[in-house]
């Protein structure tokens, strides 16, 4: 008879359980329904664009208090073995600076070249591509079709492409050399707010939480803090696998061959900052180009991407990230549809940090509220047990 009670409060307990993880589930997608509403309401309301064109104002601030944030901790390491605070982050804006003149001064004129190659033989590049897709359709017989209206139509949208690309490129030259300088400008402004900011940075958060009520200003240093410490695990460590990754790629590109080894290793490196899905954009595009000079080179650079990914997946990804952000690959996914779907490209990088964000959130507002009492266990008495 005991042995039946002790079963009973089990299978309790397991009901109990799983009505709180059905409740957890339900809760969390009318979260993502709200949130997914607001953000339409917003961009149906254009309130998107004035905010975008706020920060664009405001970017040299913004981009200033990131490059404090990011390198608080080394100055930070540096006071603590004596050296003043100021010293050190003049010390690491000197190294910064040098690594960033010598990066661009190496980097930019061999871009710049690749891209002019790359222009040059995307006509060519263009009618490869046409013509391997027509001679694919002409391998095909498909009854009811027709084939060369079809094909017709391939040539007509390649030729428009091509035509659109030489008349739109010097347009497009200026807007980039506009940009550049601009982006240029906002970078030497973004960075002496930043040596500032970084000057007195630990008494920044000081001054934000002293425009909260004190009754809460511990327990909002200390979220605050835990932001911080996940956004920069997951910053640092998706930075430094882009970094290995655009390394790796454009060695390999260059081994073999390709043309513009350097631009698809970039922008291979650059997409892989995309989870999922990043890596196969960028190794799609490099082994595309690749096939149209060589069949081999195009099998030699799809090998590279693959190894490089294998490398990612199974060495950097555990080693680097060591499950920095303990997300669930669902809920990254999910980010990524959405941030991607209001934001673009830009959304999709920045949806794993904001994910982030929502998880320590989520922790604080759970553990301080208790939404679902998950902080009140089930007690059983000891009659029942015995």
């Amino acid at each position: 008879m005991f042995k039946k009670n002790k079963v009973d409060n089990e299978g309790l307990n397991e009901i109990i359980y799983l009505s709180k993880n059905i409740l957890k589930l339900l809760f969390i997608v009318l979260i993502v329904m709200i949130v997914l509403g607001g953000l339409s309401i917003c961009q149906k309301l254009g309130i998107f664009t004035i905010v975008f064109r706020v920060l664009k104002v405001l970017a040299p601030l913004f981009i200033g208090f990131i490059i404090a944030w990011l390198f608080s901790p080394l100055v930070n390491k540096m006071t603590k073995k004596g050296m003043s605070r100021i010293l050190a982050s003049i010390i690491i804006y000197i190294i910064l600076v040098a690594f960033l003149f010598g990066f661009f001064k190496v980097f930019i004129p061999v871009l710049y070249e690749q891209v002019n190659e790359l222009i040059k033989v995307l006509p060519n590049i263009l009618n490869k591509v046409s013509d391997f897709i027509i001679s694919f359709i002409d391998r095909i017989e498909f009854e009811g079709l027709d084939i060369e209206s079809i094909k017709s139509n391939i040539l007509h949208v390649v030729n428009n492409l091509g035509t659109s690309l030489s008349s739109n490129l010097p347009t497009t030259i200026m807007d980039g050399l506009t940009s550049i300088i601009s982006g240029i400008g906002t970078i030497l402004f973004s960075l002496i707010i930043g040596l500032y900011m970084l000057f007195d940075f630990d008494n920044i958060s000081t001054h934000f939480l002293k425009l909260i009520p004190k009754r809460h200003q511990m327990e909002m240093a200390q979220l605050i803090e835990n932001i911080g410490i996940e956004v920069r695990k997951c910053v640092n460590g998706t930075l430094l696998v882009a970094t290995m990754v655009f390394v790796c790629n454009t060695i390999g590109f260059s081994l073999v061959g390709l043309n513009g080894a350097l631009l698809f290793g970039l922008f291979c490196g650059v997409t892989d900052l995309i989870p999922f899905i990043g890596p196969y954009i960028g190794s799609a595009a490099a082994t595309i180009v690749a096939l149209t000079q060589s069949t081999i080179l195009g099998v030699a650079v799809l090998i590279i991407t693959i190894i490089v990914q294998c490398v990612e997946n199974y060495i950097l990804q555990p080693v680097v990230m060591s499950k920095a952000t303990n997300l669930h690959p669902v809920t990254i996914i999910c980010g990524l549809l959405l941030f991607g779907h209001f934001f673009g490209i830009f959304g999709m990088i920045l949806a794993t940090p904001i994910m982030s964000i929502f998880k320590v959130l989520w922790h604080f507002l759970d553990e301080k509220y208790d939404f679902f009492n998950d902080n009140q266990k089930v007690i059983l008495t000891k009659e029942a047990e015995n």
